[in-house]
């Protein structure tokens, strides 16, 4: 995260916002509330039934997980199924990431790769979490890849990871037997103010391409700028 900022790539204005979310100097309804002791309600303005925290902002709000968190995590997975389409031979229409509107199912040449968007598995037996973010099908090496990227709040990087190995336990177990090829889940878990976990490089090694590390954290970072505190219009402190 130090390099990430140390880079300069980001406007003064976003650092600034970013360091104040970690911080929790946001001007959150919460903290006028119990921190300030003024006298006003310290519900969410937009959902209005939890504490306006940072953390509930960011991650928490129902009306916000309905759209904002929703753009704010598909910006992300998009700049990684582009790089991934581009390393296993898939025909891309653009040239940039930014510009990328990933299809449900993507081919490479000789339809030796299948690469799926946000689709549901048919599976024999019922099982209810069968729509990982990106399914990566290899015919020629026998192997599949199931990626999850949910956006979490920042002190739940690492409990997220575990629960997302978890969750696709019985997707693994149906896919293998289904369609005889060896199944993995790869987590890619990040905090949306760009906090990552111990683990995350190692997930990020088994992804096809090269997913550099502070542009990933960098492109969560502008979702939650731009999806997120310009929703609620809270400021920094």
């Amino acid at each position: 995260m130090f390099l990430l900022l140390s880079n300069g790539d980001l406007k003064s204005e976003t650092e600034s916002e970013i360091v104040a979310a970690q911080d929790q100097m946001l001007q959150t309804k919460y903290y006028a509330t119990k921190i300030l002791n003024r006298e006003t309600d310290s519900k969410c303005r937009l959902c209005q039934k939890f504490d306006e925290t940072i953390d509930h902002i960011i991650s928490a709000c129902l009306i916000l997980a309905k759209e904002q968190y929703i753009k704010r995590h598909d910006r992300v997975c998009a700049q990684l199924h582009f790089i991934i389409c581009k390393e296993r031979g898939v025909q891309l229409d653009k040239k940039h990431w930014y510009e990328h509107v990933p299809k449900s199912v993507e081919t490479s040449q000789g339809c030796k790769v299948t690469i799926l968007w946000n689709q549901q598995v048919q599976t024999d037996r019922t099982t209810p979490n069968n729509k990982p973010d990106i399914i990566i099908r290899d015919n020629q090496k026998g192997t599949c890849m199931l990626i999850d990227l949910p956006t979490s709040g920042d002190r739940n990087v690492i409990k997220n990871e575990a629960k997302k190995i978890l969750k696709y336990k019985d997707l693994t177990i149906e896919i293998q037997y289904m369609w005889n090829v060896k199944t993995k889940v790869i987590p890619v878990i990040y905090g949306v103010t760009g906090t990552i976990s111990k683990s995350f490089r190692k997930y990020k090694s088994n992804l096809p391409g090269k997913h550099e590390v502070k542009e990933l954290q960098k492109t969560a970072i502008l979702g939650y700028c731009t999806h997120t505190l310009e929703s609620t219009n809270v400021k920094v402190k």
